[in-house]
């Protein structure tokens, strides 16, 4: 992950991103919380599903709130926009 895209997760805590991973998962996530820097010895996200290509793979997952990613398993974020996220949850 580039630095940008570090940023970019911690600029949007409690809030939606679109993400892509190494194995070819493409999510919208809401992102929980980040852990990156000096003080931690792993550097992840911790973030909620709200839409996936894959979601059957997170049926028969455990989930305390929330789901975690090593940096390295994600291929690129960016900001999901407040318009799509209302479309998004209209259709819930």
């Amino acid at each position: 992950m580039t630095k940008s895209e570090i940023q970019c997760l911690k600029d949007n805590i409690d809030k939606t991103v679109e993400m892509e991973t190494t194995n070819g998962e493409r999510l919208i996530a809401k992102v929980l919380l980040v852990t990156h820097g000096e003080e931690y010895d792993e550097h992840e996200l911790l973030y909620q599903v709200v839409s996936s290509n894959m979601l059957e793979s997170y049926l028969n997952r455990e989930s305390a709130g929330g789901y975690v990613l090593d940096f390295d398993k994600i291929a690129f974020v960016r900001p999901f926009s407040d318009s799509r996220t209302h479309q998004l949850e209209a259709r819930s």
